[in-house]
């Protein structure tokens, strides 16, 4: 797979299609569920390692899911697959406690673009569609050359 000639939505579709999980996959246990065009979803089972001193799932855990689907999901919208340089504002609302084995789905969808920016927003919901937590995001995109 030449990725220097991908789009973004093909990129992650065939990282998707090939079950390559990064590591940060690993670390958080979070598969993609679901990538569309402006829309990425994740699977997530939150695990004894991501335990807070409280003995909650560690809001970071939440914050750390939505950045990922929040930036995946403008990815998804870019010609060149890796034209975007990161995350430069996340704003998380936590609404309830997250608890381990708990399984959820955190997803974002992209609310505009420019050249510069992507803007998205997202969600972590429970199988019944409760909501855990909400984002917003803003992710820097590089000049075409």
């Amino acid at each position: 797979m030449d990725v220097k000639v991908m789009s973004g939505l093909e990129f992650l579709k065939a990282m998707q299609k090939a079950g390559n999980r990064p590591p940060m996959a690993e670390t958080m246990n979070v598969d993609i569920d679901c990538i569309e065009d402006g829309l990425v979803r994740f699977k997530c089972m939150p695990t004894n390692d991501h335990l807070n001193p409280g003995g909650t799932v560690h809001g970071g855990y939440a914050a750390t899911a939505l950045d990922s689907v929040l930036s995946l999901a403008v990815q998804t919208k870019l010609k060149d697959a890796f034209s975007f340089r990161g995350t430069s504002e996340l704003n998380v609302k936590f609404i309830r406690p997250i608890k381990v084995g708990q399984v959820l789905y955190a997803e974002g969808r992209v609310v505009s673009m420019t050249r510069q920016t992507g803007i998205s927003a997202g969600e972590i919901l429970d199988e019944d569609g409760k909501i855990y937590a909400y984002a917003s995001g803003t992710v820097m995109i590089k000049p075409e050359s």
